[in-house]
């Protein structure tokens, strides 16, 4: 029987030990939490569900900053994932009894897609326009695909009338579209790594890749609820990314003539 296996990834060993106290993801059945970065482990060392990832043999732990993405390249790298379906969340959500159910269901029908549990509009500023991570990774993928995302973006947009993005890190996927993707962001990173705000490009690269390789995206918002805490101080209202968007005059206008015609937000 094919089934659903769920990593958390947490950088906390005390947030860690409150989830399994509280018994947080008790609707999960087949899950493991997956602790980036290179915090304190002496408490969870021994925990048989726990996977840390800077004690594999293949890890990049030391970009703090690319948050899941290194995660996920630990599991995929590490050949850890053992079903062919893989729910891939954050610490700071709160699933449904029925979060295994209904994503199975989903990936069942297509494996070959990306389903997202918190959309959100492409045509918010907030997509490609006023972020701290869209100029990165336009120009990472600029320079290493050659490709325009804002050109890329308008005309799906145009062609599909799909207007939806999965917003957060918190997605479920088939192996096969997961190695995919770790493989194909992979040669990005050293692009966007100086950047305090990469995790926002990776977070939006998961859609971008989804257009590049015409994989349909589904969305679940009704089984998972996300906090959205700004445990890397990266959000709205640090002090790195009110810098940023301040220096982004000229280039906001330019992706509004660009984002801007299709439709206001």
């Amino acid at each position: 029987m094919k089934t659903l296996e769920t990593f958390i990834t947490v950088h906390d060993q005390e947030i860690l030990l409150e989830c399994e106290n509280t018994n947080k993801y008790k609707y999960i059945s087949n899950y493991k939490y997956i602790f980036v970065g290179m915090r304190d482990t002496s408490k969870i060392d021994r925990l048989n569900n726990v996977i840390i990832a800077n004690k594999l043999p293949h890890n990049i732990e030391q970009y703090k900053y690319l948050v899941d993405y290194t995660a996920w390249y630990a599991l995929v790298k590490n050949s850890l994932i053992t079903s062919p379906y893989i729910a891939l969340i954050q610490y700071d959500t709160f699933v449904s009894k029925n979060f295994e159910d209904k994503t199975m269901q989903v990936l069942k029908n297509n494996p070959n897609q990306f389903l997202g549990y918190v959309p959100y509009s492409m045509l918010s500023e907030d997509f490609l326009i006023k972020n701290i991570g869209a100029e990165p990774l336009s120009t990472a993928i600029n320079t290493i695909y050659h490709i325009d995302i804002y050109n890329l973006v308008n005309n799906y947009i145009k062609k599909t009338n799909d207007t939806f993005w999965q917003s957060s890190n918190n997605v479920a996927t088939s192996l096969p579209t997961l190695t995919n993707f770790v493989e194909w962001f992979e040669p990005l990173i050293i692009n966007i790594i100086k950047f305090k705000g990469c995790g926002h490009a990776f977070e939006r690269s998961i859609k971008i890749f989804s257009i590049i390789n015409y994989l349909s995206n589904n969305y679940l918002p009704e089984v998972l609820k996300h906090q959205q805490l700004d445990s890397h101080a990266t959000q709205h209202n640090s002090p790195e990314y009110v810098k940023r968007r301040q220096s982004l005059g000229n280039l906001g206008k330019k992706l509004r003539s660009i984002l801007g015609k299709i439709r206001t937000v």
